[in-house]
């Protein structure tokens, strides 16, 4: 891995050679070849993908295959039927059949084919193997040299798997340039920020200092740097006086959010709300309104399904309440039992609506039969989810989507005996969370970009789920957050029970294993951080914020949930 005492300033020459992680340092002055030679030099990392990439270019444009180039090519191809290709009517163009015979031993010698990966990509994608998807991609470059695959590989490793093992598919990205440096490094520096591996981020600072075409990542990672010193106003005055905030406040969040995150540990709550709602200007998209997701819900909660078929599948539960609400907490713990599965965030039931009511069924040519379109919608979100359960001897499995409780007049639909476990948090700070986060845009999340929109939104999911539950029932346990962080083992213990499952101290254990584990929410930070973080309550600093409206939307459900007010 990365040993700040091992990076290079400048690529050696053939033969010599260096790891792609040696070869960080040369970000500093990292550009796209402009010549043979310093393509020749890219070949001096020991990295196949790096080298497919730089020796195609190589092979293309050399008059002669010939020399060193040669020999890192034949070297190469051993592994890369890509280059193989290429290479072929090169030599045949010269006339060294000795070469042509060498590849036709290599060919022969391979034991896969294109065919072979694609069908173990398919296995492992249903499987939702992250790693091995990881590999393949690679595997699948070397073999077509086609970059989609180093992207693809990329995007799946940052999105999906630890730091440590997302950053070589990152750094084999930035190495080939399949997509601007700046772009690249700031997508680096982000995920190294979300993962708080401090010192690694703090080496790529270092590192991309001196490049131009990388000034907006390096501006952005000294003033993150001063910020994790509790340096505040020098984490502003960076991004002030090199003009990015000016240069980048309609464009680029991420910049906004840091602000606004200074500001407030700083105590300048007033600045701080004007750079979240920049953040979120930042993040708007005109297509997608708020309003709409509402409308969605309404409609669905009006679809005539009939009563459906018993749901035999007791042992599947769903986490909900409201996004920001402790469900990362509760699921990291949960998930630490062996005999517990926590599927996060798979969009089995909405993303499996479309096909279950409108792709073409032969039992129902004409799409109007909805009970049989409701059935179907069921085992495909059971098909789906079940994707992601990776434990042997599961006896809970939990589908951990905090949003989709605002479909629950829908959902007692298709599941009209399901079980949910229900989290629940300030609602005024439940609130307030959500509009401070750099979300990804979607049409649920956009209703975050106001905060008088999110109150709209949390007193409609709130309304809709206590209508359908406003009693005490056993098919719902209810979790507040504050209880949970203040009475672990007793919480913990009742959430066991209700899934059906005996207490094991590993629960105890949930943030080393959250540590292992991509960041997929925001909150994973804290949840790493185990208990000692205690409750975490902003709202009062931000109060100004509430109008009245916004009050006479949160205060019922401060007093229903017994909160102070």
């Amino acid at each position: 891995m990365l040993d700040e005492r091992r990076i290079v300033t400048e690529l050696p020459s053939f033969p010599d050679e260096v790891t792609l992680f040696q070869a960080v340092g040369i970000l500093g002055t990292l550009d796209r070849p402009k010549n043979q030679s310093q393509l020749m030099e890219r070949t001096s990392i020991h990295d196949p993908v790096v080298r497919v990439w730089a020796l195609s270019s190589l092979i293309a444009k050399a008059a002669r295959v010939d020399g060193n180039l040669l020999v890192m090519a034949m070297h190469v191809a051993r592994r890369s039927a890509h280059l193989r290709q290429l290479l072929l009517p090169r030599f045949l163009s010269t006339f060294r059949f000795d070469l042509v015979n060498k590849l036709q031993e290599l060919e022969e010698a391979s034991l896969e084919s294109e065919k072979d990966l694609h069908l173990k990509m398919m296995e492992a994608t249903l499987q939702n193997d992250y790693e091995a998807q990881v590999l393949l991609h690679e595997r699948l470059y070397l073999m077509t040299g086609n970059p989609k695959h180093v992207t693809d590989a990329r995007d799946i490793a940052r999105s999906r798997l630890n730091w440590s093992k997302a950053l070589k598919p990152m750094l084999r990205a930035i190495f080939t340039h399949t997509e601007p440096l700046q772009a690249s490094l700031i997508g680096l520096l982000r995920m190294l920020e979300r993962e708080d591996a401090r010192d690694q981020f703090k080496l790529f600072a270092q590192v991309i200092r001196p490049n131009e075409e990388a000034r907006l990542a390096s501006i952005y990672a000294f003033a993150q740097m001063h910020y994790w010193d509790k340096q505040y106003q020098k984490c502003i005055q960076v991004l002030e006086k090199s003009n990015a905030l000016k240069l980048t406040k309609d464009k680029l969040s991420i910049l906004n959010a840091l602000v606004a995150n200074a500001y407030e540990k700083d105590g300048d709550y007033e600045n701080a709300a004007k750079w979240y709602q920049l953040q979120n200007e930042a993040l708007k998209q005109k297509n997608l309104k708020p309003e709409r997701y509402i409308a969605d819900l309404e409609n669905r909660a009006g679809w005539p399904v009939p009563k459906l078929p018993e749901d035999k599948n007791d042992n599947y539960f769903i986490m909900t309440g409201f996004p920001r609400s402790g469900t990362t907490l509760l699921e990291n713990a949960l998930s630490s039992h062996p005999k517990v599965m926590a599927c996060e965030e798979t969009s089995s039931l909405i993303g499996s609506i479309f096909t279950a009511y409108k792709s073409p069924m032969s039992a129902d040519p004409d799409g109007k039969n909805i009970g049989l379109r409701g059935v179907a919608h069921r085992q495909l979100y059971y098909q789906n989810l079940t994707r992601y359960v990776n434990k042997p001897d599961v006896q809970a499995i939990i589908d951990k989507t905090p949003i989709i409780g605002s479909n629950i007049k829908y959902m007692e639909k298709i599941f009209p005996s399901k079980k949910y476990i229900f989290s629940i948090r300030h609602p005024y700070d439940v609130v307030l969370s959500n509009w401070k986060q750099d979300y990804a845009q979607n049409i649920a999340m956009t209703a975050f970009n106001d905060i008088h929109t999110s109150c709209v939104l949390y007193n409609h999911v709130m309304s809709d789920w206590f209508e359908v539950f406003p009693g005490k029932t056993d098919r719902v346990y209810y979790i507040k957050y504050d209880e949970l962080v203040n009475d672990f083992d007793a919480v913990i213990g009742g959430a066991l029970d209700f899934l059906g499952v005996e207490w094991t101290d590993e629960v105890r254990n949930f943030a080393e294993n959250a540590s292992k584990r991509a960041v997929r929410t925001p909150s994973y930070a804290n949840v790493r951080k185990g208990l000692s973080l205690g409750v975490q309550s902003s709202w009062q600093n931000f109060e100004f914020l509430f109008d009245e409206e916004c009050r006479k939307l949160l205060d019922p459900w401060v007093e229903r949930f017994e909160y102070a007010a």
